[in-house]
């Protein structure tokens, strides 16, 4: 935190606490006088926010204010606000508390002496001045961002798009009641870099009953979007069955560069089509059941101590040639027939790709599984903290949470690469580099920052003090 104390005596008198002894002879008094303190130390690591997402949202915003009334630029208050996230403080409310804070001031580019930043106030009313135009521009700019982290056009990306609650509990504009998850919420879309983790966009989608609602064009936009930027990139979309959408299979058909590989809901039809593989795979474990027995049951009559028994599982995959009712064109749709003594399991799941076997591209499926690992990540940031009546306010609000995840995973990849904190979740990255005490001092010609010498991660601190110093 910041130092909020006041220089009048009695002020000073009323902030000072005698406390009972902790160390043998000596009494302990406690005050709120300290020199310039601050916790949010790490923010040193993410440099000047004029070179991040933070400061190029801030540029994308109109300002229709008295040019000569302003205090604050949108930039220093995107910035601001999006420095605060990154350690840990997700309401606007915190802005009145650390709007002096001098580490969130130099990240924003503001000495330790100049005049603090913006009050809550201030704050709320840029989040609800923001209107669908500009909302439209911020996405974009989060796809430069993404395109902009590549030093050459990579030769494939993987699309990882899942979507997840954001619970609400007032009266916010165009939330709907989830069966799903039981409560009222807005449904936010991420769609993640499937190789790498990077967050290619989020999307605050209203409450819905229908999951696949809209998703084939925002996916077709997307798609165009890198394309273009990117015309010898091949661009896979991935996802559940949800996203199995028969105007985006339609649309990609005869386009060399787009790949889908989705879930795919089960339907009577599937199901017969795997019949008789399904009905071998349950007489294989069986079998594979009844001799297991057989030998656990000869352990025991000889004696013998280990009588554990290993889980069976038979899987078994399958290629078909499947075609809806809505579908233009047939496609290739894999099935994995898992039997196990929790019962039989089908899933499958439809793909562009007719090149590899059966097993592999379900497997290739399988690893969108990290996807929930990088919302839960994002999450950390209180992402899901969509508490402003607007929709489009809780939009840009969704806008500001992804931006720090943005900067934090590329701080995380860049100047602590190799260090056991480039593996940290963020949840520990806040924690445990985030919020690191310092101590300022502002000289003439220079600032000087001190971190502790007991720093729990010194040295990672240091490999990221002298990359950055490099």
């Amino acid at each position: 935190m910041c130092k909020g104390t006041s220089k009048s005596s009695n002020s000073q008198e009323k902030m000072l606490f005698s406390l009972p002894e902790m160390v043998s002879g000596k009494k302990i008094r406690v005050d709120f006088n300290a020199p310039d303190i601050s916790s949010n130390g790490g923010l040193l690591f993410v440099g000047n926010m004029r070179n991040t997402l933070a400061w190029k949202i801030g540029q994308s915003i109109p300002d229709a204010r008295k040019q000569e009334s302003i205090r604050h630029t949108y930039m220093e208050m995107v910035s601001q606000r999006v420095g605060q996230i990154l350690c840990g403080y997700e309401d606007a409310n915190d802005c009145n508390q650390l709007r002096g804070d001098s580490a969130l001031k130099m990240s924003v580019g503001r000495k330790p002496s100049d005049a603090d930043l913006s009050s809550q106030p201030t704050m709320t009313r840029l989040e609800n001045s923001v209107d669908s135009r500009t909302l439209y521009r911020i996405g974009k700019l989060f796809l430069d961002e993404y395109i902009s982290s590549f030093d050459k056009a990579p030769r494939k990306v993987i699309l990882d798009a899942d979507d997840t609650n954001a619970n609400t509990y007032g009266a916010q504009q165009l939330t709907l009641f989830n069966a799903y998850y039981n409560e009222y919420c807005y449904m936010p879309l991420l769609i993640f870099d499937g190789l790498t983790g990077r967050l290619m966009l989020p999307l605050l989608r209203p409450g819905r009953t229908h999951k696949s609602l809209s998703v084939a064009r925002i996916m077709q936009r997307v798609v165009e979007y890198l394309h273009r930027h990117w015309p010898d990139t091949v661009i896979e979309l991935r996802g559940d069955s949800h996203f199995a959408s028969h105007e985006f299979m339609d649309w990609a058909h005869d386009k060399w560069y787009v790949r889908y590989l989705t879930g795919l809901s089960g339907n009577s039809v599937l199901l017969s089509m795997v019949d008789k593989p399904r009905r071998r795979a349950e007489n294989d474990y069986r079998k594979k059941a009844e001799a297991q027995k057989r030998d656990a049951e000869a352990k025991r009559t000889a004696d013998r101590k280990d009588t554990g028994e290993e889980r069976i599982v038979v899987r078994r995959y399958y290629k078909l040639e499947y075609k809806a009712a809505s579908w233009k064109y047939a496609q290739r749709v894999i099935a994995k027939i898992e039997v196990s003594s929790e019962g039989t399991n089908i899933r499958f799941v439809v793909t562009k790709n007719r090149n590899n076997s059966p097993e592999t591209v379900y497997k290739r499926y399988c690893g969108r599984g990290e996807t929930e690992l990088w919302i839960k990540d994002m999450k950390y940031f209180k992402a899901d903290r969509m508490s402003c009546s607007s929709y489009r306010a809780n939009y840009f609000r969704l806008f500001l949470y992804a931006a720090a995840f943005v900067i934090a995973h590329r701080m995380k990849h860049t100047v602590f690469k190799g260090t056991q904190a480039e593996r940290f979740t963020m949840d520990s990255l806040i924690k445990r580099i985030m919020l690191s005490a310092v101590y300022i001092v502002e000289k003439k010609t220079y600032i000087k920052i001190s971190f502790s010498p007991h720093h729990r991660h010194l040295e990672e601190t240091v490999t990221a003090l002298t990359r950055m110093a490099a």
